[in-house]
């Protein structure tokens, strides 16, 4: 398949801004920052509220995890999943709100404790500041009712505010009628095949209107209808820097001791 050269936005556009303020300069407030909260509705009529992922949410995305399906966790880390590591837990929920920005969502309750069902995040790739991937995780009850539109919108609009403009997956599209899809998708997208049946899809990132979530501006979106292939499993999507890297190999000196024969 033919690589298309990547169709920057204008200068002014994609400039990147440090991540902390010069001196002299005020810091930069984000809409969706630490202070962020949302309650939203799910067209079933529920309600759950949105705020951004700490630390001390292990717990939670945890129980979350011991929750989801086979077919769903299957889904979130393309392999046979039956628990989740401590390691994995810190890189869901210690996230710096920048390079890797997370959102939760809660179904409060009166008398116990605030219930996840669902989580939606980036993480910025290592040397192309302005592209991360996404990836949402939602409960299999909570599937189906609208969260997952909600999260990714939420996503564009942090997405923007820091400077990012290209979302790229990594599809498992192993046929030319899924790649030909694809394609029709956006005469914006670019598209690189990897081999094994793996297409790697950039996409770019719709700028939000002056008012956040505005009405139909996801369902105009590109990014919208390549969810929603996904989510009729028309593509596989294969997950890379919103899961935790591989852990560093042990050397020989930090290797433990052979047991006597």
């Amino acid at each position: 398949m033919q690589v298309r050269q990547r169709r920057w936005p204008p200068l002014s556009k994609r400039l990147i801004a440090p991540r902390f303020a010069c001196v002299g300069e005020p810091a930069r407030t984000y809409r969706y920052g630490e202070s962020y909260r949302e309650t939203v509705q799910l067209n079933d009529g529920s309600r759950l509220r949105l705020r951004p992922v700490r630390p001390s949410d292990r717990e939670l995305i945890r129980q979350g995890f011991e929750r989801l399906s086979a077919d769903s966790r299957y889904a979130r880390f393309m392999t046979p999943k039956s628990d989740i590591t401590d390691r994995e837990l810190r890189y869901f929920s210690e996230v710096d709100g920048f390079d890797h920005f997370a959102i939760c969502a809660l179904r409060t309750k009166l008398v116990a404790r605030d219930e996840g069902v669902g989580t939606g995040r980036f993480v910025r790739l290592p040397g192309l500041p302005d592209t991360a991937e996404p990836a949402v995780t939602i409960l299999d009850e909570f599937q189906g009712k609208g969260l997952g539109t909600i999260f990714l919108e939420r996503l564009l609009e942090a997405a923007w505010e820091r400077d990012i403009r290209w979302f790229r997956f990594e599809l498992l599209a192993d046929n030319l009628a899924m790649k030909r899809l694809l394609q029709s998708l956006s005469p914006d997208a670019e598209f690189q095949s990897e081999g094994a049946g793996c297409l790697v899809a950039t996409f770019p990132v719709p700028e939000p209107d002056v008012t956040p979530t505005e009405p139909g501006l996801l369902k105009r979106s590109t990014l919208f209808r390549v969810f929603g292939q996904v989510a009729r499993a028309d593509f596989t999507y294969r997950p890379r820097a919103t899961f935790p890297p591989p852990p560093p190999p042990v050397s020989a000196a930090d290797a433990p001791p052979e047991p006597p024969e």
